[in-house]
């Protein structure tokens, strides 16, 4: 969307109806501030990503690390088969034993459920 000379006039007439003719200066220093910083942010921030997205190597000489396709695999498939070991390992009511029980106390098996 482009703005032509008409439409900018157009907005330049109803910015001075709105702001009136003594205000409108000081509205123009203030847009432009805000323009001169959001640019300032826009080129400070596209510099940073290129300085972090760049495919140079790193300063001090050693190459990033990274993962082979066959390390990937197997650290995914070692992953999955440890977190469905922690799963499938359930505790029944029949295994767990109360300090009561330790220490020899009689205990009633309903209280357990």
């Amino acid at each position: 969307m482009q703005l032509g000379p008409a439409e900018i006039l157009v907005v330049l007439v109803i910015a001075l109806l709105v702001f009136g003719p003594n205000k409108l200066p000081e509205v123009g220093r203030q847009v432009g501030r805000a323009m001169r910083e959001f640019r300032q942010f826009q080129q400070t921030m596209t510099r940073d990503m290129h300085e972090v997205f760049s495919e140079e190597a790193p300063a001090s000489g050693e190459p990033a690390p990274s993962l082979s396709p066959e390390d990937a695999t197997i650290a995914a498939t070692s992953s999955d088969a440890t977190s469905s070991d922690a799963t499938s390992s359930e505790v029944t009511s029949s295994e767990v034993t109360s300090s009561d029980e330790r220490a020899g106390a009689p205990v009633d098996p309903e209280a357990h459920e």
